[in-house]
């Protein structure tokens, strides 16, 4: 009998081991990956990146790199973002069931966004297809351009940090992008055309060939207006 009951209470702690490590929740869930948030409450998605130790939530403008960490209470997993509380629970497809805790519990759903593409072929310059094997005269020139010396192809050449379009003018911005890879946040202005990139839609991208959706903004004297377009860019070797 005593046999029998210590055998027994063996299988239960093995069980009750198990159980806990499944709901245990480390660090490795979330470095290195983006996540969509979503709520039924909420219309926008919130898109969420994390580093080793700082997190990004990309809007319409990036926001600051922010710090994070997992901790855990009882069987409870705790993610803290800056000084924010969330509740976590992992499902069987490795979505997330999340609560953020205060006056008022907030609950909401989070899963990953997978890479699309591989970051690295992002960085280089690039030149706009229509442009490749062309002359600058086969293209009418901008509007005050009559003394400024022109640099063709136009390119843009990006890095891990900036964005710089080289054309009359040389243009540069501070850029975003998440592990996800398939977009980039900028603040791009092109005073020629007065318009400004504010973000990129990655729709294909390889180590020869990006296309993107551009998204911008066009100021005009009464109010800006956005717009959007497709363009083929190919690496320059």
């Amino acid at each position: 009998m005593n046999k029998l009951i210590i055998i027994l209470f063996l299988i239960l702690s093995f069980s009750s081991c198990q159980k806990k490590s499944k709901l245990k929740i480390n660090e490795s869930e979330f470095k290195g990956k983006t996540f969509n948030a979503y709520s039924s409450s909420e219309i926008d998605t919130l898109i969420i990146d994390f580093q080793d130790s700082t997190h990004q939530i990309f809007g319409g403008l990036w926001s600051g790199k922010i710090p994070w960490r997992i901790s855990h209470y009882d069987e409870t997993n705790i993610l803290v973002l800056d000084n924010r509380l969330i509740g976590i629970k992992i499902n069987p497809d490795n979505s997330l069931d999340c609560i953020s805790i205060g006056l008022t519990d907030k609950p909401f759903k989070m899963s990953e966004r997978k890479p699309k593409w591989k970051k690295d072929y992002l960085y280089g310059t690039w030149i706009e297809e229509k442009f490749i094997e062309t002359d600058s005269t086969d293209f009418p020139p901008p509007p005050r351009t009559q003394n400024l010396k022109i640099n063709w192809p136009p390119s843009y050449t990006i890095t891990e940090k900036e964005i710089v379009f080289d054309y009359y003018k040389k243009s540069e911005s501070k850029i975003q992008i998440p592990n996800s890879a398939d977009f980039i946040q900028m603040n791009l202005r092109h005073p020629l055309f007065n318009q400004t990139d504010y973000n990129w839609i990655i729709e294909y991208l390889s180590d020869d060939l990006m296309v993107v959706i551009k998204d911008f903004e066009v100021e005009q004297l009464n109010n800006n207006t956005r717009d959007s377009e497709k363009i083929r860019l190919i690496k320059k070797r």
